[in-house]
C-alpha cells in the first residue's frame, strides 16, 4: 500500500512506519491517523512482518500530538466522536496485535504522541527525548492516552503529568516506566535496528502469545493469572516453533521459526 503521509517499508521481517510531517513535528492529522490505522492492520496481516518500528521523521520530534489547527473543525457531536475515536481504535488495535511494536523516540513525544509511544510494547528513546501531556494548558485533557500511560507509569506519577502538563526527560521517563531503554541520540538508529532484528529472528508464535499473556494476565486476580499463564505455557510448549527451537539448541544452530 502507498500512503500520502506515512512512510512504510518492510525488509527482513522488520516493518518501519514513519510519521512523516516533520514541518509540524509530526502532528497527528485526521489523514495521518487514518493511514496509521490502515498501515498497522495491513502489517499485522502480513506473515512476512515479524516486528514493527514506529518512528517520527525529521530532527525535532517523534510526534507532538494532535494537530490543533483542525481541532475546531469537528462537525456535529457525532462526527466529533468519530474523529476522536481514531486514536482510540489505533491504541486498542496495538494492544491486540500479535506483532511486537517498538517505538523509536527522539525529540518531543507529547500529548497523543506520548500516548502513541506508550501504546507500543517497547519504547527506545534517545537521551534528548522529551515526554509530556500538555493538554491541560489549553483547556483540554489527554483522555484517550490516559489508558496506555496510566498502565505504564501508575496513577500517582501519571496524574502529575496529566494535571500539571509538565514535561519529563527521557531518563525520568525511563525511571517511571514509560520508556524501556535510553540510548545516546547518535546510537538510536543502531540500537533500534539491532533490537528489531533480534525480535524478527524469534518465534512469531512465542512473540504473539507473549503479548497476549502480558495484556491479559495483568488484569486478572493472582491465582487466575497463574492458571491462565499455565494454559498459555502449554500452547507455547506444544508449538512447532518451540520444538524447532529446542532441537536447534542441541544442534548448536539458529532456530528457524515458522509461526506454527
Amino acid at each position: 500500500m502507498t500512503y500520502e503521509i506515512l512512510l512504510v517499508t518492510v525488509a527482513d521481517g522488520v516493518a518501519s512506519v514513519t510519521l512523516n510531517r516533520p514541518e509540524v513535528r509530526n502532528a497527528l492529522s485526521a489523514t495521518m491517523i487514518g493511514e496509521l490505522e490502515q498501515a498497522l492492520s495491513a502489517l499485522e496481516a502480513d506473515p512476512g512482518v515479524r516486528v514493527i518500528v514506529l518512528a517520527g521523521a525529521g530532527d525535532r520530534a517523534f510526534c507532538a500530538g494532535a494537530d490543533l489547527k483542525g481541532m475546531g473543525e469537528r462537525g456535529t457531536t457525532l462526527q466529533a466522536r468519530e474523529s476522536f475515536g481514531g486514536l482510540a481504535r489505533i491504541l486498542e488495535a496495538m494492544a491486540r496485535m500479535t506483532t511486537p511494536l517498538v517505538a523509536k523516540v527522539h525529540g518531543f513525544a507529547l500529548a497523543g504522541g506520548c500516548g502513541l509511544a506508550a501504546g507500543c510494547d517497547i519504547v527506545i528513546a534517545s537521551d534528548d527525548a522529551v515526554f509530556g501531556l500538555p493538554e491541560i494548558k489549553v483547556g483540554l485533557l489527554p483522555l484517550i492516552v490516559m489508558a496506555p500511560i496510566l498502565r505504564s507509569v501508575g496513577r500517582k506519577r501519571g496524574m502529575l503529568m496529566i494535571l500539571s502538563g509538565e514535561q519529563v526527560s527521557a531518563r525520568e521517563a525511563f525511571e517511571m516506566g514509560l520508556v524501556s531503554r535510553v540510548v545516546p541520540r547518535v546510537e538510536l538508529d543502531a540500537a533500534v535496528d539491532a533490537l528489531a532484528r533480534t525480535l524478527a529472528g524469534y518465534s512469531p508464535t512465542a512473540l504473539g502469545l507473549a503479548k497476549e499473556a502480558a495484556t491479559t494476565a495483568t488484569g486478572l486476580e493472582y491465582g487466575a493469572a497463574l492458571r491462565y499463564l499455565r494454559e498459555m505455557l502449554t500452547l507455547v510448549a506444544m508449538s512447532d516453533d518451540a520444538k524447532e527451537g529446542i532441537a536447534a539448541f542441541f544442534e548448536k544452530r539458529p532456530p528457524r521459526g515458522s509461526g506454527r
